[in-house]
């Protein structure tokens, strides 16, 4: 069996972006008597609580006023990682907090979480509860709260502050002293994972550097490198699918054979090989995705905006490509433009061979030869059975005048098996000259030898204004009836 193939010659420029979207739990740590704890996906696995003070001035009323007094406990922060967003929708945040020491009334606690700065996104209140040191449990407190379609870019902050709140009556402070009871909250504990439950994220991001024919092995190589907004810690290093799906043939269950794996940057690169022979694949264009698990057995799946396209026959084919088959601004023979105008180049690439050819893609390249440099203009792929012929076009411009040699080239890199290499290139020489200082009708005139029916119709337009103009001049001059002795006839 004859084989050949090739990729998509445009690449895209960055990395793409999950379309999941998967309810996470995050897990509050840290003590945030010494400065902000931090938010993570991982569940707690100590035993032991994580205490973090409330203010003792909070435990009170105000006095005289007896109004509730807040005063924040300290926030939990995570650096996100990745772009992404979180659905709208209710959410839970779950604290318990413990006194140490005496009893505080109609406790309360306050959150605000924010997501990239600027004001809260989701603000709310607890219940009231009374905590006291002789009760052998914390108390639990539930918020209810919700949240509508907020984004996040990368690098942006996810943040949640605690607010508290006690119910003591206020009292004069010279004679009823300072509140000396101390509530503390709990985190980071199996007993007491503190967090929120249960919010809808879509934030996994991948990049393929690498999609890569070896035909020698008769196999593509992929590497994917995949982010979470949550760092490595989030991203399950021992689950990895790289599928395969065509775009005639559809989702046929083609995998990749999984290489190796390693972090770098902040991300899980992982490496691939599919053996398209042995998964007996059709000539087909092809796209890759990667599926990864994150730590709370969630899947978040990315699409490569690449493509492969992959023929596999063994009949005989052949890509022209000839000068005749090339028109500037719509004309053959016409290499000659203007500097600072941009121009049209049309390209007809033809394919002779085998009928029985079903699956052609053809590779074009259009290319600037500037002394030893060649620079490409332009790349794409286009479509053609043996006996038919495709088309593409793109607009340029040449800020400086001179004589430029253009080639147009199919199948540049001769990952083609053709039954004749040698028609596979075209060269022409654009002149540019300077720009002309042009009257205005004569540059109108230039723009429809060039431009086509859109422009003719400006200048039908225009000239007619010129000729009404001159009617209305000619109209407005006053006709002479009286006979001078000098008048002929």
């Amino acid at each position: 069996m004859a084989f050949f193939s090739f990729l998509l010659l445009v690449q895209p420029g960055q990395a793409e972006t999950s379309e999941d979207f998967n309810d996470l739990d995050l897990f509050f740590y840290g003590d945030l008597d010494n400065g902000n704890g931090n938010i993570s996906t991982m569940q707690p696995t100590s035993d032991v609580d994580t205490q973090s003070d409330c203010p003792q001035e909070a435990n009170r009323l105000s006095w005289p006023g007896q109004d509730r007094q807040w005063t924040s406990v300290g926030s939990w922060v995570v650096d996100l990682e990745t772009p992404g967003s979180v659905a709208s929708g209710e959410h839970m945040f779950t604290i318990w907090a413990n006194s140490t020491q005496g009893t505080v009334e109609d406790v309360q606690f306050r959150i605000s979480v924010t997501i990239g700065g600027g004001t809260a996104d989701g603000q709310a209140t607890s219940q009231s509860k009374t905590i006291t040191d002789s009760s052998e449990e914390a108390t639990k407190f539930e918020i209810s709260f919700d949240l509508t379609n907020e984004s996040f870019n990368q690098n942006d902050q996810l943040e949640v502050e605690i607010e508290y709140s006690g119910g003591d009556p206020g009292q004069n402070p010279v004679t009823g002293g300072q509140s000396t009871e101390q509530i503390v909250i709990l985190t980071s504990s199996i007993e007491h994972p503190a967090g929120i439950a249960e919010v809808n994220f879509n934030h996994f991001l991948a990049d393929f550097p690498v999609i890569s024919i070896e035909d020698s092995a008769e196999r593509v190589a992929v590497s994917v490198m995949v982010w979470s907004a949550f760092g490595t810690s989030d991203i399950d290093p021992n689950e990895w699918t790289l599928g395969v799906v065509g775009v005639s043939s559809g989702n046929q269950g083609y995998t990749a054979d999984f290489n190796m794996k390693s972090m770098q940057n902040g991300s899980y690169k992982a490496s691939f090989y599919w053996y398209y022979n042995e998964a007996q694949a059709i000539s087909d264009t092809y796209s890759f995705y990667i599926q990864a698990k994150d730590i709370q057995n969630n899947h978040w799946k990315v699409f490569s905006e690449q493509e492969l396209y992959l023929v596999i026959h063994g009949f005989e084919i052949d890509n022209v490509i000839s000068p005749g088959n090339i028109q500037i601004n719509n004309q053959t023979g016409i290499s000659k433009v203007k500097a600072g105008n941009s121009f049209t180049i049309d390209i007809t690439v033809s394919a002779e061979g085998d009928p029985l050819v079903a699956y052609n893609p053809i590779p074009v390249t259009v290319i600037w030869v500037s002394g030893s440099n060649e620079i490409v203009l332009y790349e794409t792929a286009v479509f053609a059975t043996p006996g038919a012929s495709a088309s593409t076009s793109f607009r340029y411009t040449f800020d400086s005048n001179g004589e430029y040699l253009i080639k147009v080239i199919v199948d540049r890199n001769n990952v083609v098996a053709e039954s004749n290499e040698n028609n596979n290139v075209a060269e022409f020489i654009l002149v540019v000259a300077e720009p002309e200082k042009e009257d205005f009708v004569q540059s109108l005139l230039d723009e429809v030898t060039e431009g086509g029916t859109i422009t003719l119709l400006v200048l039908v337009s225009v000239t007619s204004i010129i000729l009404a103009g001159y009617f209305a001049t000619r109209g407005k001059e006053e006709v002479d009836f009286d006979w001078e002795e000098d008048d002929e006839f």
